[in-house]
């Protein structure tokens, strides 16, 4: 059994050895994240890549890369990599066979997985008074204005890349069928972590914000003296 610690360059590690090849091309790397989700064993990790890409798996074809297609909350993707002739092994964090995946066509999914990996890279957690507060302990009023501006311009630049996948997607007859419910569901996501981040101003500088949303499998849930009104998608 080939094992590694992950002490990564780059997030990349050179996985040449395992002599894994699809279409021709070697897979020549793997990211740190999918080297840990195997543990450090690469003798694993070589042995599922040859599963999942094998001629009649479930794979498909996304622009110039090649994905999994399964179940789960993420994909293994195959893209070319850099400066080489072979192929970079990473997770590409959407499903094809997410309720949004699905309503995607074909044609239309490497605009999709630009705007993922795009959100992937901006996407903060859910920011709450108690996290201001930890920061003031740390750094003081300077600490806790950084933290809510990094937090605020990450939200901008993930509405940003909703704005482009919008762009690249409309026609000249306007927005496909598909695209609403897709973008809907991805904006109640953005409106969740935008409303937790000005609820955990309010809560730092002012104490209770008071009623606020809450959320119910990402959807954002309102909660009464007698229920919870959940506002779900009109999909």
């Amino acid at each position: 059994m080939t094992m590694v610690k992950i002490r990564l360059p780059e997030d990349q590690l050179d996985i040449t050895s395992l002599n894994v090849f699809f279409d021709g091309r070697p897979v020549v790397s793997a990211s740190a994240a999918v080297i840990r989700g195997f543990g450090g064993e690469l003798d694993d990790l070589g042995e599922a890549l040859r599963e999942y890409f094998v001629e009649g798996a479930s794979w498909c074809r996304v622009g110039d890369d090649v994905h999994t297609v399964t179940a789960d909350e993420f994909e293994v993707r195959l893209s070319s990599s850099s400066g080489t002739s072979g192929w970079h092994v990473d997770h590409f964090h959407a499903g094809w066979c997410s309720p949004e995946g699905k309503l995607v066509p074909e044609d239309a999914r490497p605009q999709y997985a630009r705007y993922v990996d795009s959100k992937r890279r901006v996407r903060e957690s859910c920011l709450e008074g108690e996290d201001l507060r930890a920061a003031a302990a740390k750094g003081g009023p300077p600490r806790v204005d950084e933290l809510v501006r990094r937090h605020a311009a990450r939200l901008a630049e993930w509405y940003d890349a909703l704005d482009e996948l919008l762009r690249a997607v409309t026609t000249a007859s306007g927005l496909p069928a598909w695209v609403k419910p897709v973008v809907r569901s991805e904006l109640l996501d953005w409106h969740r972590t935008r409303e937790y981040l000005t609820s955990a101003v309010l809560d730092y500088h002012h104490g209770d914000p008071g009623p606020r949303p809450d959320t119910v499998f990402g959807n954002l849930c309102f909660g009464f003296s007698t229920t919870a009104v959940e506002l779900m998608p009109d999909v």
